[in-house]
């Protein structure tokens, strides 16, 4: 009988979870090294495989090419990150913050997501200007920006629409798609990872960093740490990465509503005297002003959370 009895009071084994032994900051390189392993070189023999010889130009069938993005986004970075969120333990509910957005921050980064596009206009045509004003290395630079430009313009088969039917699938596949799929890797597995390790502020900050490298566009990075900065910035004072999806997704959008209306993605003329763009480098100029006031005023209504 006694020994019924200490069998029926043993409590069960827990078992840890494979991964959860791992410092924070050693499993966001493993994120990143899983997802680059998958998207960048699974996804890539993937596109040779369907695509051939057309997959550096997406000169293909621009539908099969689309679902391909598509389909190589789900696989190879949302799957991965859930899979690697699961083997190190967490609840789905907390790593991610599937919870519904409190209401100021939300509607404040939608307002700074708008305020934020002249910004990195402006800035990138001052970019430009500087860059190649330089009396040194400007051979090299015009070589890489040569590169990136012929990578951008391939990149506009996919983007460009020709009606409506067909711009609704262009929203899904560069606007839905990598705002769910990157907002759960960044603003979800890695942000959760950093925040582990380290002070609030220095979480943000990392997040929107490695969010700028993950792109590989040297000539955007300023505009992308930006871009990776206020996604989290939000996700962190709205408590949800709800916020992070539908902001990620407003940007996108945008771009992709002006290349289907106007046929490219700024009103900057970088090859017009810089006296040309004044226009844009004003309304620049006065967003910036307002973009700082919308992230004070995230911060100040929420005293709670303070970044250190």
């Amino acid at each position: 009988m006694q020994e019924e009895n200490n069998q029926n009071t043993e409590k069960p084994v827990q078992h840890k979870a494979p991964l959860s032994g791992i410092h924070p900051a050693l499993f966001v390189l493993l994120i990143l090294f899983v997802v680059f392993i998958t998207y960048q070189i699974l996804g890539g023999i993937l596109a040779i495989v369907v695509l051939g010889k057309d997959v550096k130009s997406f000169s293909g069938d621009v539908v099969i090419t689309r679902l391909l993005v598509t389909f190589s986004q789900f696989m190879f970075i949302l799957v991965p990150v859930l899979i690697l969120s699961m083997l190190q333990g967490n609840v789905s509910r907390d790593a991610f913050r599937l919870k519904v957005p409190k209401a100021r921050p939300f509607w404040l980064g939608m307002l700074g997501i708008v305020v934020i596009q002249p910004i990195i206009q402006s800035y990138m045509l001052l970019q430009e200007k500087l860059l190649f004003s330089l009396p040194f290395g400007s051979g090299v630079l015009k070589m890489v920006k040569d590169f990136m430009d012929s990578f951008e313009a391939a990149t506009m088969n996919l983007v460009t629409a020709h009606g409506l039917a067909e711009f609704i699938a262009v929203v899904f596949v560069i606007a839905v798609t990598p705002a769910i799929c990157e907002e759960f890797l960044f603003r979800g597995l890695i942000f959760k990872n950093f925040e582990r390790s380290m002070p609030a502020g220095k979480s943000i900050f990392l997040t929107g960093f490695v969010f700028a490298i993950f792109h590989f566009h040297p000539f955007n990075i300023i505009p992308l740490i930006l871009l990776g900065y206020f996604l989290t910035y939000v996700v962190y004072y709205s408590d949800s990465i709800v916020s992070g999806v539908i902001v990620h997704f407003t940007n996108n959008f945008i771009s992709a509503y002006f290349i289907y209306i106007y046929g490219r993605e700024s009103f900057d003329r970088p090859d017009a005297p810089l006296s040309d763009n004044i226009p844009l480098l004003i309304s620049g100029a006065v967003s910036f002003v307002v973009f700082a006031f919308i992230l004070y005023a995230i911060k100040k209504h929420h005293p709670i959370k303070r970044i250190k």
